[in-house]
């Protein structure tokens, strides 16, 4: 299906008529920060202190792209990051695509670092600013999505997308408002788009939770393109569960929604849209409150933001806000590129003057900012995605690019790439960070959360078991017992409009690895307690050797389910079409409060293809989990253990670590523990005897905010070392990593 149908309908309309005619003054919003508490809401302390919740889904951002140089977040500096085949880092992206020889390589590169007159000849922009703002998107279907992930292996970037582009980003100099919104508030760094695929099937799954994949209501399955024109999907939108449970909402729209809407494709509300074919009939619900647009008396560059915002307005100074909103601008202020950022920074600025028209009302509501997808912009964190075989989270798609390279197997639908989340609200203040894995359906495990809270849970019947068992519900990232009344003082903003004549292509003019702000920012806890180990290895008759892996998730705080990715670091370049046999093996451990019998086995076939002993293994989870392993079966090392464990046998107030180096050989091994990061104490040797063990034990709660981050290597075998980082959570808030 083609990213363009209606939405690139209306937005080519759009940009004809907004070049036609003359912007009309948009009415003076008081803007002025309240430090007061609400003066009309009774105060629980709790969730229910929500009266509103607005959701606002921009488009077509990466993580990476946007705040990968914000400080303290999941960005450039992240040192728990996997290894691309031969040996890559992740963040230097081979130009050549997987399975040929690399040639040359691109780190990510500031897209406005070029110069005007470096721009191509005719096309260029008034400056290297206004350049990078008006770049021109890169492709992000079902297929170059998946390529570009190609199996978990995250080393199809720039072939799957088609050049450079892919790997350029933006700072705090060139988004400064999107910066000063996560400076005041809370940012999520695992925030994940739903789909490895585009708008469309993304915003099915923000309005409704699934794609069906499983093909449960008919044959299709919206997987892929810029909206589902037509289809008349036939299962319930969170909409419809929100109606039935007596709670008020509404879809604020223009006419050039850009195709955004996803409620529209849905058989409830197409019937009433004559864009589909359907008949509009004011005064029934789901015409009204998901298909009818918004009053547009203004015209001009920024019209489309000016009628959401006063529609807006209007509501809350009649005091007819309905408790749940969804706003969808058009292409132009959805940041969609060529969709100036500064144009979305206008817009989303707009919306919050709007509801600080009444102070009372901003003081309680929650604004909900996320972006459908990534667009083909680079993240380097390899979204968790479940074994073969969940239920609603695989699909195949027979006729696509991927079979004619030889894909049989059906692909993950999701989770996809890292997107921004930011959560504003008077209980989401205060520079905070949340790290909890989320997608889109975690927007609707809120609401399912929040309407509970109050009397009539509206539970939505679409989101799958694996889903629910990964993704949280935000909740952890409010803090309802210190809220921070009022709108704080944010940058100005300006509309810098589509560029002239297309998109500006802004020339590459750097390749080296890019910086992150330094410093840290406070953390939200977490609900899980990743561990990992290696536990062994079983020898088969033909001269295979299988490296014998352990997973927990355990503690008296773990009330989600961790997952892991293993990477084996030495196996052959694949082809897609070997997936999922011999790409990284996918593991999801359910939360335990047991000690005993709490590990889940896994295991990887090592010295692939080589027929030798060597092994390198990787293996990543969530909030800067990892474990690496590297070693030889058939040199000294091979009778080294070690295991990692943060609860010698009993759950205690506190977790610690405990590494337990053991010796099953015949001769005396000398263990050395260095800190590489967080800490810093003198390396620390261990002499462990023939069949012999010894433990060393730290607390990283009480040096070093629960961070850790250790290398183990021994005496007389140079390949041999075993890596450990992570977050030990005690319930507590921390500071990022």
């Amino acid at each position: 299906m083609s990213d363009l149908s209606r939405r690139g309908f209306l937005g080519a309309a759009a940009a004809v008529t907004g070049t036609a005619v003359v912007g009309a003054a948009l009415p003076a919003i008081d803007a002025q920060a309240s430090a007061t508490p609400p003066v009309k809401s009774r105060r629980y302390g709790d969730i229910r202190d929500i009266k509103h919740v607005v959701i606002l889904m921009q488009e077509n951002r990466s993580f990476d792209h946007y705040f990968g140089s914000l400080k303290g977040v999941r960005g450039f500096g992240d040192r728990a990051t996997i290894t691309l085949p031969g040996g890559l880092p992740v963040f230097q992206q081979p130009t050549t695509p997987p399975g040929t020889p690399v040639t040359t390589t691109q780190y990510p590169w500031h897209l406005s670092d070029a110069p005007a007159s470096a721009y191509p000849a005719g096309h260029q922009p008034p400056s290297s600013e206004v350049g990078a703002q008006g770049y021109g998107g890169t492709s992000h279907s079902w297929d170059d999505q998946h390529g570009a992930w190609y199996g978990g292996l995250m080393n199809g970037w720039v072939s799957a997308k088609g050049g450079l582009t892919t790997l350029g980003y933006l700072d705090r100099a060139d988004i400064p408002f999107h910066y000063a919104l996560a400076d005041a508030y809370t940012i999520g760094d695992a925030y994940h788009c739903s789909v490895l695929s585009a708008t469309g099937p993304n915003r099915t799954y923000l309005w409704s939770g699934t794609i069906d994949a499983q093909q449960k209501y008919s044959s299709f399955v919206a997987y892929n393109g810029g909206d589902e024109l037509g289809k008349n999907l036939l299962w319930e939108t969170y909409a419809e569960t929100l109606q039935k449970a007596g709670f008020s909402w509404r879809v604020y729209q223009c006419a050039d929604d850009y195709g955004d809407n996803g409620v529209e494709y849905f058989k409830t509300f197409a019937q009433y849209d004559a864009t589909q074919g359907g008949t509009p009939a004011p005064g029934n619900v789901f015409y009204d409150k998901g298909v009818a647009n918004v009053p547009e008396p203004l015209t001009g560059l920024s019209a489309n933001a000016d009628n959401l915002t006063n529609a807006i307005k209007a509501d809350v100074v009649a005091g007819t806000l309905p408790q749940v909103s969804w706003v969808v601008t058009n292409q132009a202020f959805s940041e969609h590129p060529d969709g100036a950022p500064n144009d979305g920074a206008y817009y989303l600025n707009g919306v919050l003057e709007a509801l600080n028209f009444d102070p009372d009302v901003f003081n309680s509501t929650l604004v909900i900012i996320d972006y459908d997808e990534n667009d083909g912009q680079f993240d380097h964190v390899p979204p968790p995605v479940p074994a073969p075989g969940a239920k609603d989270e695989f699909y195949y798609e027979a006729a696509g690019s991927l079979a004619s390279v030889g894909v049989t197997q059906p692909l993950p639908v999701g989770l996809g790439f890292r997107v921004p989340l930011i959560l504003i609200s008077p209980w989401t203040r205060g520079g905070w960070v949340t790290s909890e894995v989320s997608d889109h359906t975690s927007v609707i495990q809120f609401l399912e959360k929040w309407t509970e809270a109050h009397g009539n849970a509206a539970i939505c019947p679409n989101i799958s078991a694996w889903r629910r068992s990964v993704c949280g519900d935000l909740t952890g990232a409010f803090d309802f017992a210190s809220p921070v009344f009022g709108l704080p003082k944010l940058p100005k903003t300006t509309v810098l409009g589509d560029p002239a004549g297309g998109s500006y292509r802004p020339p590459v003019t750097t390749n080296a690895m890019p910086k992150q702000e330094p410093g840290t920012k406070r953390a939200r806890s977490l609900p899980y307690q990743p561990n990992a180990n290696l536990d062994g290895f079983t020898f088969g008759s033909n001269g295979a050797v299988e490296a014998k892996l352990s997973f927990s998730n355990s503690g008296p705080h773990v009330r989600k389910a961790s997952h892991f990715a293993v990477y084996n670091n030495t196996a052959p370049d694949q082809s897609l079409a070997d997936y999922p046999a011999k790409f990284p093996g996918q593991y999801t451990v359910d939360p335990s409060h047991a000690i005993w019998n709490k590990t889940v086995p896994g295991s990887v076939e090592i010295g692939a293809g080589r027929g030798d002993g060597e092994y390198d293994l990787t293996i990543v989870g969530p909030n800067r989990f990892l474990r690496r392993f590297t070693g030889d079966v058939r040199v000294a090392g091979k009778t080294a253990q070690v295991e990692a464990a943060y609860y010698q046998g009993r759950f205690g107030s506190k977790p610690k670590l405990a590494l337990e180096l053991t010796n099953s050989g015949t001769t005396a091994v000398t263990f050395t523990v260095v800190s590489n990061n967080y800490s810093k104490p003198h390396p620390k040797t261990y002499h462990v005897p023939a069949h012999g063990r010894a433990t060393h034990a730290v607390d990283p709660l009480a040096s070093s905010n629960g961070w850790y981050d250790l290398s183990v290597t021994i005496s007389g075998d140079n390949s041999w070392s075993r890596q450990y980082t992570g977050h030990l959570e005690d319930g507590t808030n921390s500071i990022t990593g």
